[in-house]
């Protein structure tokens, strides 16, 4: 998708929003993104506002226990959600898989990462966000 978002700018386009499985690709925003509650299909758990970038959802609920803690070969379960912030796809995608499988560390990892924002939900439902992930409304 990051591919399309790129294809498009190239073709001129300014101002577009593509969606793919929840992973999102914005351009000439302000848009405002919803973040699927991690518990509760029918729910946001928060609500983006991007102008351009993207963001990706890491979590449990679509594909079952898909993410491997590679420190213990077992399923990472330590965070019900992660969804990251970044100026690439490929960058929040990457950030927001490696975090859900370092587990509530991967948050603090994540937030160190140049140019990514971090909004997570972890085991115990606590929510954790960096100060600047883009919040246009918090639902949960």
């Amino acid at each position: 998708m990051q591919r399309a978002a790129e294809l498009l700018t190239a073709a001129g386009a300014r101002r577009f929003i593509l969606n793919a499985g929840g992973d999102v690709v914005v351009s000439g925003g302000p848009w405002r993104v919803g973040v699927r509650h991690p518990e509760h299909a029918d729910q946001l758990c928060t609500v983006l506002e991007l102008t351009d970038g993207a963001v990706a959802t890491s979590a449990r609920y679509e594909r079952g226990d898909h993410i491997v803690d590679g420190r213990t070969g077992t399923p990472a379960t330590g965070l019900l959600s992660v969804s990251v912030v970044a100026a690439s796809l490929t960058e929040a995608d990457a950030t927001a898989t490696a975090a859900f499988a370092l587990g509530p560390e991967g948050v603090d990892w994540a937030a160190s990462r140049p140019g990514c924002e971090v909004f997570a939900v972890d085991a115990e439902r606590r929510v954790r966000r960096t100060p600047r992930f883009p919040v246009a409304m918090v639902e949960a």
